[in-house]
């Protein structure tokens, strides 16, 4: 379901970015762009040390509309965002500012994105590479360019959407191209542990190297090596996903021989930490995979700019040499950035300070009050291509329908998501992951780009049958080691659990339509086809047989909402149980 193609229009707010290439041309800057090898030198040594501004965005998933929250007040968006960076660039003077990317730029992305393959994301980003909301280059003002990684969203639509994402060209698709050709991007993508099978090449250009007031920088991208338990199989089948840190350390010794020693490293890895305002805290707590990675990277990387877990995390974590390493993470969906300041001696060309803010972007203080203009009439041409599509009204939604979880890990809307599986495929027991519900039903009219917005990922319902046993073991496996990213909501059965038994027997009680589980049994299963190849690491589902192919997601959850008595009212109804 996408709009009909549009040929050879450039609406007016994006006319600005047909000059990009040409300006890269002719304007000189303090950075220059480099595969490998640091570039020339351009600019006067006129100080000892050097102020490097890193302005990280992880997470973005295409969020170009309004709509987030952040501490319960309004958040985010592309022209908040845009109006936040500017201002950050324009207020406080760096010698150079990088906007660096770690990873999930797209994919799992809103109607304005998703629907449009996230080629408006893209471009959003290249206007910051390239001018701002009067027309003036940045690269002119603010030193401003972008590198970027990859993240596990990247690979949604596969190797191949993905390579054009960053290579350019409209390929075999279909849709309007706000900008016709759609054109390669502006951001510099690396990664060092994303390589093809077929020659253990990697896919991208590992590292990149920036010259900023003549003392070069170090950029290394890695993705989570965690990529196949989230992504469908099919999606990565030409790619494999190594051990983050190896991948990174293995290009140190490649890049110290260029002279280089201020590394820094866009991971699509995260963690956990307390939030809190201000510079970077010492001693802060940081827990998950990040706070295992870091202590094995090499003794010269300086900072690690995280994403994934789409949490806070401002700290100092020490490298195998037990040197620090600022670690930082700037919540999700445009909802902040991390404001990272660093001090390199011009000699040495070492590091001497580091320093970072995590920022909010709150739409309601200034300057998110005033949102970038230019990014603003961008968007809104955006919204007037898909409106024919996502304002068709579907429903109505009589109170909030929302993710949030009570203590035995259920929602409301996870509910209802699971319910539409069931009903779809007429089955027994329906399945869904948590992750793959991405946006709340508000009170009032529901829209079909409502409905996009909470599956964007354009899944096929799926169903097959399965035994009781097999229905057992996969509730037990949220308790798996490695832990699954995401709990289950779950339709047809209620079951309760005891956290403070071992895993594996954590189920304590499980019925199905009031009736106890019978573990011989044979049960019809409804899921989509994201759980049922293995995705989130619930492998049972694997084992199913007579899988048959429904519609997909989008479709099936239409359908099922226009098929409700109106207004829609789903509370939490107790499927999930736990045992105090």
């Amino acid at each position: 379901m996408t709009p009909e193609p549009r040929q050879n229009t450039i609406p007016n707010s994006l006319q600005f970015l047909i000059g990009l290439c040409i300006l890269g041309l002719l304007i000189l800057t303090p950075i220059l762009l480099a595969g490998h090898p640091a570039g020339p030198v351009t600019t006067p040594q006129t100080s000892a040390t050097v102020h490097v501004k890193i302005l990280a965005v992880n997470d973005f998933h295409g969020q170009l509309p309004p709509g987030q929250k952040l501490n319960k007040r309004q958040a985010g968006s592309a022209p908040v965002l845009a109006s936040y960076l500017n201002a950050t660039m324009a207020s406080e003077k760096a010698d150079g500012t990088i906007i660096a990317l770690p990873g999930d730029i797209i994919g799992a992305s809103p109607p304005e994105s998703g629907l449009l393959l996230d080629e408006p994301t893209m471009l959003f980003f290249d206007s910051l590479a390239g001018q701002n909301s009067t027309g003036t280059p940045l690269s002119a003002i603010h030193n401003s360019t972008i590198v970027a990684t990859l993240g596990n969203h990247e690979f949604d639509k596969g190797t191949s959407e993905l390579m054009r994402m960053i290579g350019g060209g409209d390929g075999t698709s279909n849709i309007t191209h706000l900008v016709d050709p759609y054109p390669a991007s502006n951001s510099t993508y690396v990664s060092a542990n994303v390589v093809w099978k077929a020659n253990n090449t990697t896919v991208l250009p590992p590292y990149t190297i920036k010259n900023v007031s003549g003392v070069p920088i170090a950029f290394i991208g890695a993705d989570t090596m965690n990529t196949p338990l989230v992504q469908k199989a099919d999606a990565i089948k030409d790619v494999t996903f190594l051990d983050e840190a190896d991948s990174i350390n293995r290009y140190i010794p490649e890049i110290q021989q260029q002279g280089v020693h201020a590394i820094v490293v866009l991971l699509h890895e995260g963690g956990n930490q307390t939030p809190y305002d201000g510079p970077t805290q010492a001693n802060g707590t940081v827990t998950g995979r990040v706070a295992e990675i870091i202590p094995r990277l090499d003794s010269d990387v300086d900072v690690v700019l995280s994403g994934h877990t789409h949490e806070f995390t401002n700290a100092y974590l020490k490298n195998a040499g037990g040197n620090q390493v600022l670690v930082t993470q700037a919540y999700m969906y445009s909802t902040g950035f991390a404001d990272v300041d660093l001090t390199i001696d011009r000699t040495g060309r070492e590091i001497t300070n580091k320093s970072a803010r995590i920022v909010p972007v709150y739409a309601d203080q200034s300057p998110g009050t005033s949102p970038d203009p230019a990014t603003a009439a961008f968007l809104a041409d955006d919204e007037k291509t898909i409106a024919p599509i996502v304002n068709r009204t579907i429903g109505e939604a009589a109170e909030n329908i929302t993710r949030d979880q009570n203590p035995a890990g259920e929602s409301a809307l996870g509910d209802l998501i699971a319910d539409e599986f069931r009903n779809s495929m007429k089955a027994d027991v329906g399945f869904v992951s948590a992750g793959s519900i991405r946006a709340d039903l508000t009170r009032g009219t529901i829209t079909w780009g409502n409905l996009y917005s909470v599956q964007p990922f354009a899944d096929t319902v799926v169903s097959m049958t399965m035994t009781g046993d097999q229905i057992r073991q996969i509730l037990e496996e949220q308790w798996q080691e490695p832990l699954p990213p995401h709990n289950l909501m779950v339709s047809g059965l209620v079951y309760s659990y005891d956290a403070a038994r071992p895993a594996g027997s954590r189920v304590t009680n499980v019925t199905v339509h009031d009736l106890p589980l019978d573990l011989n049994a044979t049960y019809t299963v409804a899921t989509d086809d994201f759980l049922a190849t293995g995705g989130d690491g619930y492998t049972t589902f694997t084992e199913g047989k007579n899988v048959t192919f429904g519609q997909e997601d989008i479709d099936a959850l239409t359908d099922y909402i226009g098929s409700l008595p109106q207004p829609v009212n789903r509370t939490v109804d107790g499927r999930i149980q736990r045992v105090a």
